[in-house]
């Protein structure tokens, strides 16, 4: 059994989140490496065990739901919610989630919250450190964006 080690930024990667990401301007392959485009539960789990961490916090990588139209971003959120809940399902204590959100989405974003800590139980919310060419904390920052 592992160590009580707690990894509290781990990202994963589900397989309609890659698509988007290929999709996107991060290049043919959505810029991403193999350790991501490989990215499993198991393996991550294996991970886990070799270096005995006991729980991790799942999120997602940049750029998070904020890469289509604003109904593609929610249903991003929802699928991305929706399967790290059955990761934590299959693995009891094993993971934990802070849900993405579809940010800068604000009606969006509160009906995802509201979904993913009172019906999947997240331990919390995840947000991106900016939105556009705004930081979250900006006096002028407007979550409706020119």
């Amino acid at each position: 059994m592992p160590d009580k080690r707690i990894d509290v930024h781990h990202h994963f990667y589900p397989p309609v989140y890659l698509e988007a990401l290929r999709g996107g301007d991060w290049g043919a392959d959505g810029g991403l490496f193999p350790g991501v485009t490989n990215w499993t539960p198991a393996r991550t789990l294996e991970e886990m065990d070799r270096h005995k961490v006991s729980t991790a916090i799942l999120s997602l990588s940049p750029p998070g739901c904020q890469i289509g139209t604003v109904e593609q971003n929610r249903n991003l959120a929802r699928i991305c919610n929706d399967y790290a809940a059955n990761i934590m399902r299959d693995n009891p204590g094993r993971f934990g989630l802070f849900a993405p959100m579809p940010m800068p989405d604000v009606d969006g974003t509160l009906a995802a919250i509201e979904y993913a800590l009172d019906t999947l139980g997240a331990d919390g919310i995840a947000l991106m450190t900016s939105y556009g060419k705004k930081w979250l904390g900006d006096p002028s920052f407007d979550p409706v964006f020119d």
